[in-house]
């Protein structure tokens, strides 16, 4: 099949051409039959050939996920004006790139055909492996260090036990207090390096039974949990979800004392995380999810950025408030809800 017995006029018009080559992407079109009777400069020299190269050549020669036993069923299933996104692999003479692909259904003169759109996304898709290799490496660097750290930090925590059965001294408090902040120390790098992995898949998970999942993970003994508002679907990450709100209750317990009182209000497009203790002054606000910064001589900095990287992982916002008995209010919006 040559380029000239093949294309409608309107394909073979010089504007057109000098249109396809100023998107500054690949373009190529393929017909019915599923053999690309168009393709430009910038998507020929991703594979080292020329246009000329590439006409006539079937998409599945060039995409290998595309099954010419079902293409038939796969054209059939375009409206036209439909348009796909994908990311896949291309490949041809014997050259293999990532490409994210944008492939519409246009009808030109009564026939239909494919204009896609390929952008080569090597370079991202390198970058990926590279963060999620380095992720993988710093958790498993985390899970070793907290084994090997909790190891003899309950040897020591046990034998302190002991002694402070049998002997009242201050030392022994002060040494039990140490032991504590290092065991929270350990759990909260371990979930910071967890934070730097993406979000996993979403789903349809309870709000207000995520929330009392958390709150009974943490030691909330004297302390009171309120739900305001009516549960919600929401989509996302349970396991990530509930690891937030243990950090907001956490957080709560850290600076407002054990018997504080916190409040988890449903809204229509989040929700919020509010104490009654002594609240975050303005001129804090800001800084409260940086790594490290905490006002509690005991309080190891990490919890309110782990949230941060939560919420960020799902796409939604954190807004830091007062709340109305003068606490803390933290604030996530954007979140995605399910009828």
């Amino acid at each position: 099949m040559s380029d000239g017995d093949s294309k409608p006029d309107d394909l073979s018009s010089e504007f057109f051409q000098q249109m396809v080559e100023a998107v500054g992407v690949g373009v190529g079109i393929y017909g019915q039959d599923g053999r690309y009777i168009y393709v430009n400069d910038s998507y020929a020299e991703l594979f080292s050939v020329t246009p000329a190269d590439l006409v006539g050549v079937a998409i599945w020669e060039v995409a290998p996920e595309v099954d010419p036993d079902t293409f038939d069923a796969y054209w059939d299933s375009f409206a036209d004006g439909d348009t796909r996104q994908a990311e896949t692999v291309h490949e041809y003479s014997e050259n293999r790139v990532s490409v994210a692909t944008v492939t519409t259904q246009r009808t030109i003169g009564g026939v239909p055909y494919h204009f896609g759109t390929i952008k080569d996304i090597t370079e991202r898709k390198a970058q990926e492996r590279e963060i999620q290799q380095q992720n993988e490496r710093l958790e498993n660097f985390a899970g070793l260090v907290s084994h090997d750290l909790r190891n003899p930090l309950n040897v020591a925590q046990g034998y302190v036990d002991m002694l402070q059965a049998d002997i009242d001294r201050d030392e022994l408090t002060l040494v039990d207090n140490a032991l504590g902040r290092m065991d929270s120390l350990v759990s909260e790098l371990l979930q910071l390096a967890r934070t730097n992995t993406p979000v996993g898949e979403t789903d349809s998970v309870s709000l207000f039974d995520t929330v009392t999942k958390a709150w009974d993970s943490v030691a909330t003994i004297d302390a009171d949990l309120r739900l305001a508002g009516s549960d919600t679907q929401i989509l996302a990450d349970e396991s990530r979800l509930r690891e937030l709100f243990e950090n907001l209750f956490r957080n709560a317990i850290e600076h407002a004392g054990a018997d504080v009182e916190v409040t988890v209000k449903a809204q229509s497009d989040g929700f919020s995380v509010a104490d009654d203790g002594p609240g975050i002054p303005p001129e804090e606000r800001d800084r409260v999810f940086e790594t490290g910064f905490t006002t509690n001589p005991d309080g190891t900095g990490f919890g309110l950025n782990i949230v941060q990287q939560i919420v960020t992982g799902h796409d939604w916002e954190i807004q830091v408030t007062e709340s109305i008995s003068g606490g803390a209010r933290f604030v996530i919006t954007g979140l995605k809800t399910v009828d």
